[in-house]
């Protein structure tokens, strides 16, 4: 027999190591995803791990008459702690104010005593809390509003319970803009039906016509502008890139609620929305700020007070420029609630 010759497919040799190269190149991608993953996540849990701020040692003579104030979070599973400013005369309402991430109940540190004796005087009780994880209440993680929305309707929950005002106000101040904002967002409507809510939600005896107005210091377009923030904050060679994938591991870390834009929820609300912020903020870009003020502008104007500082800082808070702040917060109230004018 006379053997046959083997015939070479032309081209094959090439291809193969064409296919061994791009499946090379796929798996260093996929290691290299891992590891970002990996390191996304271990500096994600780091930050939403961090010891609370302890409380300033505040004198109690220079604070307005409160009362102690600890109720159980959300789900019940924790205990949230903090102080109930009564008013002085007959409340009008009582404002709930939700701090920053790594702060408490005294947002404003020493100058705190001011605005809770300025809020009381104009006629608001003034819920302080700590938020979990901060100050004197439980909880060993927080995450940047994607989970402490649950203890603002654990405070609302509260205020129901023991108030006699028939109404709330939000007061957030940076990433208690975004729990105060998707809190409000989870409640359910006046005539919504609750027959498909979680039980919690459907349990509870008020719906989101209880929240009468917004007060906002330094809202951000997203919770995820805090996050990158913070990232920032901490430095190092990773941070440029860090930033952009940490704030979806800290959402999924804390329970993803499928909400990362404030701003199309802000332009929904006729509520009126007292807002504060920085051209000078050395913390939140501008870009981060001024879409969400501009949208609520166009849409909501004789709805909402804007207090602009020019002072540097990481926020337009009230230690910034005190006086000026204080005044357009009164404009606030002066025009959305005239009960305090005579006050």
């Amino acid at each position: 027999m006379t053997a046959r010759s083997i015939q070479r497919v032309p081209g094959l040799k090439k291809k193969r190591h064409g296919l061994l190269r791009v499946a090379a190149l796929l798996s260093i991608l996929a290691l290299l995803t891992l590891a970002i993953g990996i390191v996304s996540f271990t500096t994600a849990d780091a930050m939403m791990r961090q010891n609370p701020q302890p409380l300033p040692s505040i004198s109690s003579n220079i604070m307005p008459v409160w009362q102690a104030a600890n109720f159980p979070s959300f789900n019940e599973q924790t205990t949230l702690s903090g102080a109930l400013f009564l008013a002085q005369g007959p409340a009008v309402s009582t404002i709930i104010l939700v701090h920053d991430q790594d702060s408490n109940r005294f947002v404003f540190g020493l100058d705190s005593p001011k605005l809770f004796e300025t809020l009381t005087r104009l006629g608001f009780n003034v819920l302080a809390f700590d938020l979990r994880n901060a100050g004197r209440s439980e909880g060993e993680m927080s995450g940047f509003g994607y989970a402490e929305w649950e203890d603002v309707l654990a405070a609302i929950r509260y205020v129901h319970r023991v108030s006699s005002t028939r109404d709330v106000l939000l007061y957030g101040i940076g990433t208690g803009v975004s729990a105060s904002l998707i809190a409000l967002s989870q409640l359910p409507q006046p005539d919504q039906p609750r027959d498909d809510l979680p039980l919690l939600l459907r349990e509870l005896p008020f719906d989101r016509s209880y929240v009468r107005g917004l007060l906002l210091d330094t809202p951000a377009v997203s919770p995820d502008s805090y996050i990158r923030a913070a990232v920032r904050d901490q430095g190092g060679f990773a941070a440029d890139w860090l930033q952009y994938t940490v704030p979806s591991a800290v959402r999924l870390s804390a329970g993803d609620v499928g909400t990362t834009s404030l701003v199309s929820q802000l332009s929904r609300l006729t509520l009126p929305v007292f807002i504060a912020y920085s051209t000078n903020d050395s913390r939140i870009p501008l870009g981060d700020i001024e879409p969400l003020i501009n949208e609520r502008l166009r849409l909501h104007p004789e709805t909402t007070v804007v207090f602009t500082s020019e002072t540097a800082g990481r926020s337009a808070s009230f230690s910034l420029d005190q006086a000026a702040y204080l005044e357009a917060l009164d404009r606030y109230f002066r025009r959305y609630f005239p009960q305090k004018a005579t006050e």
